[in-house]
């Protein structure tokens, strides 16, 4: 299965067990949103506390209004670009976990990739909170990923998605020579718990290694002259104005 998102790389994800590629498969992470961000409205009513005088442009009739239209964390693009980077990685199968304070027992029917555990001596030193399985758990992983030369992913639990019983331990890997990750995390929740085969699991974002020179540094005019051209920018539409500054740069550079 493959999926065109107007890119000029590929990045492959590839597995040994025959019809996972069907029942759980990799796909882009904007097939993942969370529900509560599907849930969200783009646009709510606020209060104009220090916005007296300002127009409801979005909203009932009148001059100026008490209420003003502003858009959610739903139309923050930080946030979206981040919720739709790079691909998800699903659970490939149910898993049962049963545990209290000192034990951890775990079931998937058996199937071929589970868990595997890390000492208590190899995470010595770790932040653990007090409920958390006080050794490390490694899920054990049927996929391989694959890019090409001099492109690495990091991989994390899938942001914004607010998963309470477990954290995976983000990291980075050179999957251009190295490409069978498996995934150490950290189990929190006492109770037992059912992760379902779909629930987004891992988020996996490539990119191209580089190294980067630093340079810290007063402002000089140009700089100035971008600043107050990006808050004119911001100042003058009602909403994706953010998109519009990336666009009209991009098309600027073109032409450079």
């Amino acid at each position: 299965m493959k999926y065109s998102l107007g890119g000029k790389q590929f990045i492959e994800f590839k597995t040994d067990v025959k019809g996972l590629e069907e029942i759980a498969p990799v796909k882009p992470a904007k097939y993942f949103l969370p529900k509560w961000f599907k849930g969200m409205k783009d646009f709510v009513e606020v209060d104009a506390v220090h916005e007296k005088n300002k127009p409801n442009y979005f909203g009932k009739k009148g001059d100026t209004a008490k209420k003003h239209t502003s858009g959610t964390v739903k139309r923050c693009p930080a946030i979206v670009d981040l919720i739709t980077e790079g691909f998800i990685i699903p659970m490939w199968s149910d898993f049962l976990i049963q545990r209290d304070m000192e034990t951890f027992e775990w079931d998937n029917k058996n199937f071929q990739y589970g868990i595997e555990f890390h000492s208590k001596e190899q995470i010595k030193g770790w932040n653990l909170k007090k409920t958390d399985f006080p050794e490390g758990i490694k899920f054990v992983n049927p996929w391989r990923i694959y890019t090409p030369k001099g492109y690495s992913v990091m991989f994390m639990t899938p942001t914004y998605q607010f998963e309470k019983r477990f954290t995976v331990l983000p990291g980075i890997v050179e999957t251009d020579s190295y490409h069978h990750i498996n995934f150490p995390s950290i189990w929190h929740t006492t109770k037992d718990a059912v992760i379902e085969r779909g629930t987004p699991f891992i988020q996996v974002i490539p990119f191209k290694r580089d190294k980067w020179n630093l340079d810290v540094s007063q402002m000089n005019t140009e700089d100035f002259k971008n600043d107050e051209t990006e808050k004119t920018a911001l100042s003058t539409k009602f909403k994706n104005a953010y998109r519009d500054i990336v666009s009209r740069n991009k098309n600027i550079n073109s032409w450079l």
